[in-house]
């Protein structure tokens, strides 16, 4: 009777509320399980049943729940092909093997295939004998799905690759550069790069970079190399690999075949300097006329001279002195009469392109020469406007001749038509804000319609009645070749301003003595 007069009596049991911190902390454990897709799960090995934690559950394809489910039911969700590794490992791990470590598949209800990783700690009595397995279990199927792309781009990639450790070593290499190489991948792993390429490219041309590369830097460049015995223009690129350190631990670097460009590329300036040629031909003979005056006149100066040289001997009493003076004349002219013919031959000689250094206040000159008869007989008014100490610019000289040439032509051309009104060209250089030597060509001809303002340089476009539209075409060429560039504008009040800008050469020392720069 006491006993149930206590427990009548007992007051009620009394149900500790779990602290809302502790309930907090568990919320988040089970937020980060689920961010991470990371869950647990403990086998208990006398029952032979897995509990699994509600993200391990929903990995697994089970409704999160309560309970546990046998290793045969784990076992039957896992792909047919990795039954057998899931056992082993299991096995192993019970004979007092390594920790339990083991990568998977696992199929879902839905037929899906998942990828999942899992590690787990066995837990022994006193007496050493096994009673669970505690651990953890992720999916690792994104992970699975990068590295397989990676290596489908590694392995696909149209470009060879290839990853060089520390020790200038091949430590891997796809099939594009097995095939660029004529070595296979099982042979070239493990080679010296230079046993590959040659120790003297490799020391003076591959090393310095490979070596830049290691202390941080992303360095490409381009170049011809023998692979295996035949000459290829390759494009390389070489990106540093980092481990968890600082410490840059290898190389991947990427070979671009460019050699059908760069062939393709040499062919096409083949084409364009032949067509350049043929234009500066066909310039210059719009220029016979003019040029036949500027060879005319020293020539008839000479035969002056010469003639007034034989009166002087002839008479009663030679004037030696006047004699010397109107030969010093004919030298001279002789000389002058050279210069033109030089200029001449100069346009039309078909040479390979050159990389001088050019005045470009001489080079217009030079051109204004060869034109001057043909903008006087057009009743043109020429002014030069030259500015002084221009810097230098490296390049072609007959190139920039002929651009020149072919603007003051299609300057006289504009204003040929002009009935009424001033007719003026005005050739100048200056430097502009960027320091870049400028040539403009100013005429007050119709000027340019703004409708057609683009198309000026295309090919085969033209205003002109007898034109072919390839001078403007072939000077832009020219001009963005010298790293510059050519355009047009209105001239005010009327007419067209062509002009050209090109970079000057570095560390130039003009007339002037060198530029200051000023620290901003």
């Amino acid at each position: 009777m006491l006993w149930h007069r206590l427990v009548r009596h007992a007051p009620p049991p009394v149900v500790k509320e779990v602290p809302k911190e502790i309930r907090r902390r568990g919320e988040l454990f089970e937020e980060a399980q689920r961010i991470a897709h990371v869950g647990y799960w403990e086998g208990d090995l006398a029952t032979d049943r897995i509990t699994f934690s509600d993200e391990a559950s929903r990995i697994f394809d089970l409704a999160p729940r309560e309970g546990t489910i046998t290793i045969e039911e784990v076992t039957e969700r896992l792909h047919p092909e990795d039954r057998a590794i899931w056992r082993s490992a299991i096995a192993q791990t019970l004979r007092g093997g390594p920790r339990f470590i083991l990568n998977c598949r696992l199929v879902r209800l839905d037929g899906e295939v998942r990828f999942v990783s899992s590690q787990a700690d066995l837990t022994r009595d006193a007496s050493g004998r096994p009673l669970s397995l505690f651990g953890v279990v992720q999916d690792v199927t994104d992970l699975k799905q990068a590295e397989h792309l990676t290596q489908l781009v590694f392995e696909r990639c149209p470009d060879a690759i290839c990853i060089i450790g520390r020790d200038y070593r091949y430590r891997r290499v796809n099939p594009v550069f097995e095939h660029m190489t004529g070595k296979s991948a099982k042979d070239v792993i493990g080679m010296h790069v230079a046993d590959v390429l040659g120790n003297t490219v490799f020391e003076q041309t591959v090393k310095p970079k490979q070596d830049r590369c290691f202390a941080g830097e992303e360095v490409r460049y381009a170049d011809w190399f023998t692979y295996p015995d035949t000459p290829r223009y390759i494009a390389i690129s070489h990106s540093p690999l980092y481990s968890k350190s600082d410490r840059v631990e290898a190389i991947l670097s990427i070979f671009h075949d460019l050699t059908d460009y760069a062939l393709a590329s040499e062919a096409l300036r083949s084409v364009q300097a032949k067509l350049a040629h043929a234009n500066r031909v066909a310039t210059m003979g719009q220029l016979t006329a003019s040029i036949a005056h500027e060879v005319n006149q020293p020539i008839a100066a000479v035969v002056m001279n010469a003639q007034a040289a034989l009166r002087w001997l002839d008479a009663d009493h030679p004037n030696l002195q006047r004699v010397r003076q109107s030969l010093d004349l004919i030298a001279d002219d002789g000389a002058r009469a050279g210069e033109v013919v030089s200029r001449i031959r100069g346009l039309l000689k078909n040479a390979p392109p050159r990389k001088d250094s050019i005045d470009l206040n001489r080079t217009v000159l030079d051109v204004i020469t060869l034109t001057r008869s043909e903008v006087l007989e057009h009743g043109l008014l020429l002014q030069k406007d030259l500015a002084k100490d221009l810097p230098l610019v490296e390049g072609d000289r007959i190139q920039l001749q002929q651009v020149i040439l072919n603007l003051i032509m299609n300057a006289v051309d504009a204003m040929s038509s002009l009935a009424n009104g001033v007719k003026e060209l005005t050739i100048s250089t200056s430097s502009d804000a960027s320091d870049r030597a400028l040539v403009s060509v100013r005429d007050t001809g119709p000027g340019v319609d703004p409708n057609i303002e683009n198309r000026l340089f295309e090919a085969f476009y033209t205003t002109k009645p007898d034109g072919m539209g390839m001078g403007l075409v072939i000077c832009r060429s020219i001009i963005e070749a010298h790293g510059g560039r050519l355009w047009v504008t209105a001239n005010e009040p009327r007419g067209a301003v062509f002009q050209f800008s090109l970079p000057t050469k570095p560390d130039d020392h003009s007339k002037g003595g060198p530029r200051q720069k000023v620290a901003a």
